[in-house]
């Protein structure tokens, strides 16, 4: 929906997937914890972004669709009538199939995490579980066939409160991340693949099942233990230590 409203930008149709959540599979569970998470989250993204959706007509042509529907033939179909200039992928399951070839270098993604520092799923939870907020952060990237290895465009970090919880830095980011992806799809010529000197690289890979109530409560501990203070008295010099890729033109 944000996208549609950017000057500059023509969405010509958006696909989100309707298939599984962790959000079903937890109620099937009853794990109290983790739907305490899930609500948690809920609520502070509707706080900030309800208004905003009330408020604006949606121009995105959206349609929803089951899960790995955007790696078939019947979807590749579609986009090609399309014929779209880029495809920009957010939050989706895994592309496969003849889509990544037949629009290689036409496919950018934004992966809510620092690759290569933390890949997979929740690449902004377990920085925090780990007491590394200097990991957290959005990479916008070419997508290819592997699980967040394309080449970096940008990368960006949020911009932290002390008295913040993680749900509300996790919500604000979201908006923050928007407004650089329109950035970026606005100035796709402007592109230039850089690379870093890396000093120190952590290559953690997360999958689904490691979000565990051990971690949640560990998460907890860290932010009532004054996680966030401990960061913001360090930023510059923990932010120094791990480096990340940016367009000079991104404001």
């Amino acid at each position: 929906m944000f996208l549609s409203q950017q000057k500059g930008i023509q969405v010509l149709k958006t696909f989100s997937e309707d298939g599984w959540t962790l959000k079903k599979q937890l109620a099937a569970k009853k794990n109290y914890l983790k739907e305490e998470h899930l609500n948690f989250r809920n609520k502070s993204e509707i706080s900030l972004l309800k208004k905003y959706c009330d408020k604006t007509k949606d121009k995105s042509n959206n349609i929803i669709c089951e899960k790995d529907y955007l790696s078939t033939d019947n979807c590749l179909k579609q986009i090609n009538f399309l014929n779209p200039d880029l495809i920009v992928v957010f939050g989706t399951s895994l592309l496969k199939g003849d889509i990544l070839n037949d629009y290689a270098k036409r496919i950018i993604n934004v992966h809510l995490g620092l690759s290569p520092y933390y890949r997979g799923s929740g690449s902004n939870y377990f920085p925090f579980v780990n007491n590394e907020p200097e990991y957290v952060g959005a990479t916008f990237m070419f997508l290819d066939k592997g699980i967040d290895t394309g080449n970096i465009i940008h990368q960006i970090r949020p911009r932290i409160n002390l008295n913040e919880d993680y749900y509300e830095i996790s919500a604000k980011f979201i908006i923050q991340m928007s407004a650089v992806y329109s950035q970026i799809i606005k100035n796709f010529e402007k592109i230039k693949i850089k690379e870093i000197k890396r000093n120190k690289i952590i290559s953690h890979l997360y999958k689904r099942n490691d979000f565990s109530d051990g971690s949640l409560k560990k998460l907890r501990l860290n932010f009532k233990n004054g996680l966030l203070s401990e960061y913001l008295k360090e930023k510059k010099k923990r932010d120094k230590e791990v480096p990340i890729i940016t367009q000079d033109w991104v404001v």
